[in-house]
């Protein structure tokens, strides 16, 4: 995904570049038998302080867990060294343990991995006289509800009998017919403004046709579109709607993530358009070639590489440093590494779970831009 959904892409590049950082994930629900929220943040800052935190930053952190609203779900939150203003996201339903840290890079993983199951897109409920449309810029961002309604009014096919009743038909379709045009132009500008993949269409069936008659041809072909319940009218469809609209972004995610996989796995070979593996990853990201890098989210992995100011300053070897003889070098947690190098140099990050089928070698790989 790109990581400017909810945070945008110059706080994540700001966080990435001015270190040392200060990471937390806060689960809002604490598990039953568990030390209230006021008392496991006071244990998450007492780590924070002996890791060397700002105390600044540390306070700064807990306003910002104590405004968060309680029930399912994680705050992550990050400050850097001196930022009187931490970036907080509220993850909803995600059950990400408590984790403070302070470090020269921050913790953007599981975030990022929430993030990318939340990518944009726009439902509309449709019928002859128009739409609803509500579109969803991805993560936590409120979604916003519009009304467009067609030009034509004529919409009542029923007609009396006789020589007339084939014109008065012919008149009712037609009006459905443009009504669902400017439906298909609006969305086709929401989906484009928006960079959303998935389309999500419910209401009257004859308009749905027509609607989907009429979207335009780059519509069809680059954006998932499905079908929901219910319409614009109060029905008792709303909840089983937002299973219907969870369960089609979740599967497009899913499926995104499938085709990455299955695009390294082609690109393999002569091409050099794939790479996989610690070293082989860090240095295309060195180069600059990284569109795409992949990376397995294992908390339990501990491996370091090496990092420079300069974004494409990254290795596993510290030697490599000193035979370029560039600037300061600090060490990281290597996917953290991956990561920061990523963001600042406009490459996409896509998390994967670890111990997934068809992982790249080392839980990290990269789709090339160039060979």
């Amino acid at each position: 995904m790109k990581p400017d959904e909810t945070i945008a892409s110059e706080t994540l590049r700001r966080l990435c570049s001015e270190g040392p950082v200060t990471s937390v994930y806060f689960n809002l629900t604490a598990p039953p038998g568990e030390e209230d929220a006021a008392l496991r943040w006071e244990r998450l800052a007492r780590r924070l302080r002996a890791q060397g935190a700002d105390g600044a930053v540390v306070e700064a952190l807990g306003r910002l867990v104590a405004r968060a609203e309680p029930g399912s779900g994680t705050l992550a939150a990050f400050a850097s060294d001196g930022d009187p203003e931490p970036v907080g996201v509220e993850m909803a339903d995600a059950r990400q343990p408590d984790l403070a840290v302070r470090g020269p890079l921050p913790r953007l993983l599981p975030m990022l991995a929430w993030l990318q199951e939340r990518p944009p897109y726009v439902l509309t409920l449709v019928d002859r006289k128009g739409a609803d449309i509500e579109t969803c810029r991805g993560g936590t961002r409120t979604a916003t509800t519009r009304t467009i309604d067609g030009p034509d009014d004529e919409i009542v096919r029923n007609a009396p009998g006789g020589w007339s009743q084939s014109r008065h038909q012919h008149r009712a379709e037609d009006s459905w017919e443009h009504n669902a045009t400017r439906v298909a132009h609006a969305l086709a500008d929401d989906l484009a403004e928006t960079g959303a993949h998935v389309l999500l269409v419910g209401g009257d069936v004859r308009a749905v046709q027509y609607l989907t008659k009429h979207l335009p041809e780059g519509v069809r072909h680059e954006v998932s579109v499905g079908h929901v319940s219910g319409g614009r009218n109060r029905d008792g469809a709303r909840r089983r709607r937002q299973t219907q609209v969870r369960d089609h972004v979740t599967r497009w995610a899913d499926d995104e993530t499938r085709g990455l996989l299955e695009r390294l796995d082609e690109a393999r070979g002569p091409s050099g358009l794939a790479v996989e593996g610690a070293a082989a990853t860090l240095r295309a990201l060195a180069r600059g070639r990284v569109g795409t890098l992949l990376v397995a989210d294992d908390p339990a992995d501990r491996r370091t590489a090496w990092f420079g100011p300069a974004p494409t300053q990254v290795s596993d070897r510290r030697a490599t440093f000193a035979e370029s003889g560039g600037g300061p070098v600090e060490h990281g947690r290597l996917v953290d590494v991956a990561v920061r190098a990523a963001v600042l140099t406009g490459a996409e990050v896509r998390v994967l779970e670890p111990g997934a089928p068809d992982l790249p070698a080392q839980g990290i790989g990269a789709l090339c831009r160039y060979a």
